[in-house]
């Protein structure tokens, strides 16, 4: 979902918003480059968050990879988790990020520093002296620093890589919002209405979307227990290390909206209003925005 279209969510859960200018803004320019790339379908690019830098701040905004090219909701053949990202220090213009390879992924896992802002900046093992260019950690990873036979990335590379990390480690789902049919395809459940009450506020009915779960690894304690093989198909965030620190859940809004918050990755937050929501088209509704430096906390073992 449009992050722009559920602000009042992020911003009583998470302090993220956007003012009338910027919303504007940022509305007609991704419209404008949706209809660019021939994005026919409504909601082509939506905004996804906002990844801070000493200099500037990169927007990013999404699309799903859709079979058709045209962007937008999923259709019969899509591939869910199959997406473009672009980013823009000025909302007005949007550049398409490039692929990571592992190698490269390898080396910008290992960058602690903050972002600059500068798309062409370039991180190098080579100068870890140097407290403005340095990798951090890059001594971890041997002489050579990590990452292969990569000597140095850009930041638009890190960019992508960084995002590419968020969306595996920390993009949030609840439960039933998708199904597998019997084909095996992964689809989004038209009949998804929301958790109920006493559901919201157990980490257990919040799922990772990210592909490469095998259902099969449930265990038959699991299995004996509230199990159902068509909407329990991802691994569940309850299961995150360190177990009981890696999120915060916290209800709002009167009950009404259980928002999720990342310990791994600050500035990720996720809300979802439940079934029993007063207003009828927010049940079911869920969302989720990155608004952070693009660090990942590794210290968070040692702050339980």
């Amino acid at each position: 979902m449009d992050v722009i279209d559920n602000l009042h969510y992020f911003a009583a859960g998470g302090g993220f918003t956007l003012n009338a200018e910027e919303r504007a803004t940022i509305s007609a320019s991704l419209k404008m480059k949706a209809d660019a790339e021939k994005m026919t379908r409504d909601g082509a690019l939506a905004l996804w968050g906002k990844v801070m830098g000493l200099q500037r701040d990169y927007w990013i905004a999404s699309c799903p990879l859709i079979s058709d090219g045209s962007g937008g909701d999923l259709l019969e053949g899509d591939n869910l988790f199959a997406k473009k990202f672009y980013y823009s220090t000025d909302m007005i213009a949007w550049l398409l990020l490039p692929d990571v390879t592992p190698d490269e992924m390898e080396f910008i896992e290992k960058i602690t520093k903050k972002f600059t802002g500068d798309p062409a900046f370039e991180y190098s093992n080579q100068n870890e002296g140097d407290d403005a260019n340095a990798v951090g950690a890059a001594a971890e990873g041997g002489e050579g620093g990590g990452g292969g036979g990569v000597k140095s990335v850009n930041e638009e590379k890190r960019l992508a890589g960084v995002i590419a990390q968020l969306n595996y480690e920390v993009q949030v789902v609840p439960r039933g919002a998708f199904f597998r049919d019997a084909t095996l395809t992964i689809k989004p459940n038209p009949l998804f209405t929301g958790l109920s009450r006493s559901d919201m506020n157990q980490l257990t009915s919040y799922f990772h979307l990210r592909e490469g779960f095998d259902i099969n690894s449930r265990t038959l304690v699991e299995r004996a227990g509230n199990f159902d093989e068509t909407i329990d198909i991802f691994e569940t965030i309850a299961k995150d290390e360190p177990k009981g620190g890696s999120w915060s859940l916290q209800v709002e809004k009167g009950g009404h909206v259980a928002v999720l918050r990342s310990l791994l990755w600050p500035g990720y937050v996720f809300f979802h209003a439940p079934s029993s929501s007063p207003s009828s088209s927010a049940s079911g509704r869920f969302g989720s925005v990155y608004y952070g430096w693009g660090i990942k906390n590794h210290n968070i073992g040692f702050m339980l």
